[in-house]
């Protein structure tokens, strides 16, 4: 099992941000998952990944604790009331270590057991534009080490999945959530269901 990146690009700098529930970059920092499962917002014909390794900027809007499975709603203590205004917060990047096209049924099912959303929530995304798969990402985590602030402009806002950001992030210094051994054993079972699906692009 390897990164599409490699570690030797884990110090680059970053331009690119994933809008991804605040929940789920909590799971993803403290090691609770490495599994996201995605469909592009309203506006996007459909959900497509620029780059391998992207920040992740924490939005609160749509996250509510009954979207997601029990074993994961503490994480929501704290997150509950706050807003998406504001400058943009940053304390993490992933590289994508697989990228998949979820696009039948009995794939999204065998699913289940390995991502954190609630049975309910997933099925309502995967009929959702129904011709359109889901793509299930499989990331590697790195914590960066200082929060950086930027400030917000207009274009990163609207319902879209990523944003190019008019400043870049600088990754020295950052370090994985998980060791190569964890990160090997929580991956594991998510990448054993994935391995017979279609392919995602990406960059």
């Amino acid at each position: 099992m390897h990164s599409v990146t490699g570690s030797s690009r884990a110090d680059l700098p970053l331009d690119h941000a994933l809008k991804e529930w605040a929940v789920a970059v909590e799971a993803l920092e403290k090691g609770r998952t490495t599994l996201v499962i995605r469909k592009g917002g309203i506006r996007e014909k459909s959900f497509a990944v620029p780059e391998s390794r992207f920040l992740l900027l924490p939005g609160f809007e749509h996250q509510r604790p009954e979207l997601i499975k029990p074993a994961y709603r503490d994480l929501m203590d704290g997150l509950e009331h706050r807003e998406d205004s504001g400058p943009l917060r940053f304390t993490s990047f992933v590289e994508v270590v697989g990228a998949y096209e979820v696009s039948e049924q009995d794939e999204l099912d065998a699913l289940e057991p390995h991502h954190m959303w609630s049975h309910e929530y997933v099925e309502s995304r995967f009929k959702w534009r129904p011709k359109k798969p889901l793509t299930a990402l499989v990331l590697r985590t790195y914590l960066l080490p200082d929060e950086v602030v930027l400030p917000f402009r207009n274009s990163y806002g609207g319902c879209k999945s990523f944003v190019s950001l008019e400043d870049v992030v600088g990754a020295a210094g950052v370090r994985p959530a998980l060791t190569d051994a964890e990160f090997g054993r929580a991956s594991a079972p998510a990448l054993s269901v994935l391995e017979g699906f279609a392919r995602a692009e990406v960059g």
